[in-house]
């Protein structure tokens, strides 16, 4: 009897799944029709269900791999994940399905657990690897970031019996030693659990075996973050592990711990708590976080949506989300802008070179504006109608900021020329605007003056 209630359940969930699909498909073709190109962000791709995002830059390339929840009318109060997906894009706004991973691909066959995932490059083969529930992972692997991959194993890489803790979600993190070392992360941490944790091993060359028994991952600190999470992330920054579970993270000089409890990378806004699984990551000298939501909350309805925003480091290694584009132009996501703003903020820029982001009194700003450098701005709607540029500076040394079309290279637009000044106070220079058509462009915009010194802290600029 129950092989049958399980058949005729398996068989339910199998038409739900295609019924859903073509809802989805359909809804995001209305969707996306209905909009301007520009007009993309947030959520990354609606309708869709997509859930547990980590993006990895191949090749210069961002691939987006996710989970699925079923249910798109909202009504469950479990997990149901049929398959996992992989997208690409070419400027983090445009999404292009590249392929579906069935669990019938793997050691799972039939199955609708299909939970979150993380990936791994080594020795010219791409590591996928993918949750089994809460009870296995497996790995996949792959000449090509888009698959099609193989069972590598045919069985669970990390099974139920390998600690007391949860043998699901990993986190993959290739270090940045000599060996290019390559760890796995996986599991569920409590506080005050000593049978829960998070544990980490060494991979093998290989990446599809354990060089080591896994240790378990200690904290340390009383901040109220990392308490009860799963689906740990691990990423490096400046020399420093961060090891997240949502947008609540700790750091380590070491891999193995133990990690200082940090904080919050964001706000509790826009679904940026401890259930925000996701990944932070940088292209092009920026820095980025993407996490899913739970749409209705966790305990309505298990169905959620994935978000994107930049990341910026103070000084003393804080990891901060950019609450303030999440809370002016959420919708826009990264990557895009409007002339009309009341102003685009230089740390929101998508490429650049000679220069870095600091913390200043009102956030962040952009300095160590070395000549020959830039910072790339596409995807500027409405400037046809602006005639003055406007930017918030401070300068000792003094040099030109020459804003250009499309690249480094391209049509000057613009030029201010500013003096050097010893007060080391902001200001604000202005020039006119040649003509801008068409209504949409890509702005660089370049530096020059003396070789090897800081010439501009840039705060923000707006148009008129």
């Amino acid at each position: 009897m129950p092989k049958k209630l399980n058949m005729k359940r398996i068989l339910f969930l199998s038409f739900l799944t295609i019924f859903t699909g073509f809802f989805e498909l359909h809804a995001q073709k209305n969707y996306q029709s209905s909009l301007l190109p520009f007009k993309f962000g947030n959520p990354l791709v609606p309708y869709v269900g997509m859930a547990d995002p980590h993006i990895f830059i191949y090749d210069n390339k961002p691939y987006l791999y996710t989970t699925r929840d079923i249910d798109s009318l909202q009504t469950r109060k479990d997990f149901v994940m049929p398959d996992w997906h992989i997208w690409s894009t070419d400027d983090l706004i445009h999404w292009k399905h590249e392929r579906t991973i069935y669990p019938s691909e793997t050691y799972m066959g039939q199955s609708m657990d299909c939970w979150a995932t993380d990936m791994g490059k080594r020795n010219g083969n791409y590591y996928f690897y993918f949750s089994n529930k809460n009870i296995s992972t497996g790995v996949l692997v792959s000449k090509s970031p888009t698959g099609p991959f193989r069972d590598v194993l045919g069985k669970p890489l990390l099974d139920s019996t390998l600690t007391t803790s949860k043998e699901y979600d990993p986190a993959i993190l290739i270090d940045d030693d000599s060996l290019q070392t390559p760890y796995i992360l996986f599991g569920h941490h409590r506080d005050n659990d000593s049978i829960l944790g998070y544990y980490i091993a060494k991979l093998n060359d290989d990446m599809v075996s354990l060089a080591e028994k896994p240790r378990k991952i200690y904290f340390q600190g009383n901040l109220p973050v990392l308490f009860n999470d799963d689906k740990p992330n691990l990423h490096k920054y400046n020399g420093v592990y961060y090891l997240s579970s949502g947008s609540h993270y700790a750091t380590s000089s070491t891999i193995y711990g133990p990690y200082l409890k940090r904080g919050n990378s964001g706000f509790n806004k826009f679904g940026l708590t401890a259930q925000a699984h996701g990944n932070y990551f940088e292209w092009n000298n920026q820095w980025f976080h993407t996490w899913c939501k739970f749409h209705l909350g966790k305990e309505v309805a298990k169905y959620r949506e994935s978000y994107l925003t930049y990341v910026h480091y103070k000084a003393d290694g804080e990891m901060v989300d950019d609450t303030v584009l999440l809370s002016k132009h959420f919708a826009f996501g990264v990557g895009q802008y409007d002339a009309n703003w009341d102003q685009i903020e230089a740390e929101w820029y998508m490429r650049s070179a000679g220069t870095k982001k600091v913390e200043n009194e009102s956030g962040f700003e952009v300095q160590a504006c070395l000549s020959g450098g830039y910072l790339y701005f596409p995807k500027i709607a409405n400037l046809s109608t602006k005639k003055k540029v406007h930017f918030k500076i401070n300068t000792k040394e003094g040099g030109k900021i020459i804003i250009r079309s499309d690249s480094s290279t391209g049509k000057i637009l613009g030029e201010i020329i500013v003096s050097s000044s010893q007060d080391a106070g902001y200001v604000i220079k202005s020039c006119a605007l040649k003509s801008t058509a068409p209504d949409i462009q890509n702005l660089y915009v370049q530096f020059l003056g003396k070789r090897d010194v800081n010439l501009f802290s840039i705060d923000w600029f707006k148009f008129e």
